[in-house]
């Protein structure tokens, strides 16, 4: 089974990797672009620790110098204003989307499955890669953020919404496809089918941790509902009974 994405320091789809900004090049001017560097990514992650406990309306730049360690200068340096560093920090976190997107459903693309059980073993190591990455408090956190700004940071909202959870959902739908194609699932749309997998992993976990962000839930708990999400869509979007599995196909070249 593939490492998960939370154990080697990713999150979610959406989350963005620490250490994950530029630490600046070598060479001329390579140590005046390392410590620029250091300070933007100081200034940034001092912003969002405010923004994730204070809301946007009441972090202030003073507040955002004086976390970071800088001048209230340099943070106009690396900043026009206080809204374009939000939408600065809202746009890398969803410009890591792919990545962690394309890692956490790689589980998906094996050309091993064959049968109703491998099936089964697959969608519900996606549903617990799943749940552990959205589950993160920092994932949690920023999204609560970025639904609170929603109004205030509309196309920020809809960017975030397409290249985290809608992209994701994509994601899945496509590997969905190789499924219905080979008759291990019926769907007509694999990206509604898509949706209700992802909604059926997520929503009990996902819901509550919106409301209760410091109680997650343990790791047996995020078993049993990994698996009963998937039992339940394996239910919902099984194929006709006497149908008999298409061999799986040989990787394209």
């Amino acid at each position: 089974m593939l490492t998960r994405a939370v154990e080697d320091g990713r999150t979610d789809v959406g989350a963005t990797p620490r250490g994950q900004l530029p630490d600046g090049g070598a060479g001329v001017g390579g140590e005046d672009t390392g410590r620029t560097a250091r300070k933007r990514r100081a200034i940034m992650e001092a912003a969002t620790a405010l923004f994730l406990c204070d809301g946007y309306r009441y972090t202030s730049m003073d507040q955002i110098a004086a976390r970071a360690a800088v001048s209230k200068q340099t943070v106009y340096k690396q900043f026009a204003d206080k809204e374009q560093l939000f939408r600065d920090i809202v746009l890398s976190v969803t410009s890591n989307s792919e990545a962690i997107i394309t890692d956490i459903t790689s589980v998906l693309h094996s050309t091993d499955v064959a049968s109703h059980a491998q099936l089964r073993a697959v969608l519900t190591d996606l549903a617990r890669r799943y749940i552990d990455g959205v589950l993160q408090p920092h994932v949690l956190a920023l999204r609560r953020l970025i639904i609170a700004e929603a109004e205030r940071f509309p196309d920020l909202a809809r960017t975030y919404f397409e290249q985290a959870p809608a992209r994701a959902i994509e994601a899945i739908g496509n590997a969905l496809q190789t499924y219905i194609e080979r008759d291990l699932l019926a769907a007509d749309d694999p990206r509604i089918a898509a949706a209700h997998f992802a909604y059926l992993v997520l929503a009990i976990p996902l819901d509550r941790a919106q409301f209760y962000p410091r109680e997650r839930p343990s790791a047996a708990e995020r078993d049993r509902l990994a698996s009963e999400a998937v039992r339940i869509f394996l239910a919902a979007y099984a194929p006709a009974a006497g149908k008999t599995v298409a061999p799986a196909r040989p990787p394209a070249r």
